[in-house]
């Protein structure tokens, strides 16, 4: 959600405000165990959601919600949920915490062999710290790919605004990184690098499941499982990929689709989380 449209949510809702700021001081902790998946945009998040929830166990939306971003959560919609329900949800609740696990229960009510509910918006990464702390039993699946690889995803990716310019994405994308890394080592966050997950999915989608704390499912490396989701049928060329087969094509295109300069540009910015997560400086 653009900065332009959580303005106009409060400007038709000014009474809204007030209360989204309280809600964003939580009451109580989560006892309820969540996956999120979060990330630098374009770094895998979509994929990674994907087959995760090919999975019986699992289920999420096939967009993102954008839950705990900078938004009117009183103005809340999901699809499948009347608005007359989704207030009555929000009635019952003093804090968007507790809100999140009332509606994510009620999302998993209609599906009754799934366990957990997965949320994945690539920029929740900027609330890891918060996320963390309220959710203390969920599992967070931070996916990370090669900035520069990302940048020429992002160009091409008209709701990435980062894309428009490389030194506006190289900023991003290490601030996406910083925030990560100042948590440094936790027990329920799982680093996923994109180049790890094309090269050798099924060793990569074992350790996600165990990580979760289930078993690997064979229909998660199945294209017509985890392709069957809304946004695999939008007919964009940013999203072909994901209804076929996973395969590591788009490792290091930087090499062939950026300048030298941009490359020194965004090596200049971003080079030390670069080299942390062990991509090289060309």
């Amino acid at each position: 959600m653009t900065l332009p449209q959580v303005i106009n949510q409060f400007i038709k809702n000014p009474s809204h405000l007030p209360k989204n700021i309280i809600w964003r001081f939580p009451k109580k902790i989560s006892t309820q165990k969540h996956i999120f998946v979060l990330g630098a945009p374009r770094s895998g998040t979509t994929l990674a959601k994907l087959i995760l929830t090919s999975h019986p166990y699992l289920v999420g939306p096939g967009y993102e919600t954008a839950f705990f971003t900078y938004r009117d959560i009183f103005s809340f919609r999901f699809k499948g949920i009347k608005p007359k329900k989704m207030e009555e949800l929000r009635q019952n609740c003093r804090d968007i915490v507790e809100f999140f696990d009332v509606f994510t229960n009620h999302v998993l009510m209609d599906h009754p062999e799934a366990k957990y509910y997965v949320e994945k918006t690539p920029q929740h990464v900027l609330q890891l710290a918060f996320l963390t702390k309220y959710f203390p039993n969920s599992k967070f699946i931070h996916m990370v790919r090669d900035g520069r690889d990302g940048y020429c995803s992002a160009k091409y990716h008209k709701n990435v605004v980062q894309g428009s310019d490389i030194k506006r994405y190289a900023n991003y994308w290490r601030k996406c990184l910083n925030t990560r890394l100042k948590l440094g080592d936790k027990d329920n966050i799982l680093d996923v690098k994109y180049e790890a997950l094309v090269s050798d999915p099924e060793t990569t989608i074992k350790g996600m499941m165990s990580f979760i704390g289930e078993t690997y499912h064979p229909q998660q490396l199945e294209p017509s499982k985890y392709s069957n989701n809304a946004i695999t049928k939008i007919k964009t060329p940013v999203f072909a990929k994901l209804s076929a087969n996973i395969n590591d094509s788009s490792i290091k295109r930087y090499q062939k689709e950026l300048l030298k300069q941009e490359i020194e540009v965004f090596n200049h910015i971003a080079g030390k989380q670069l080299r942390h997560f062990g991509y090289d400086l060309e």
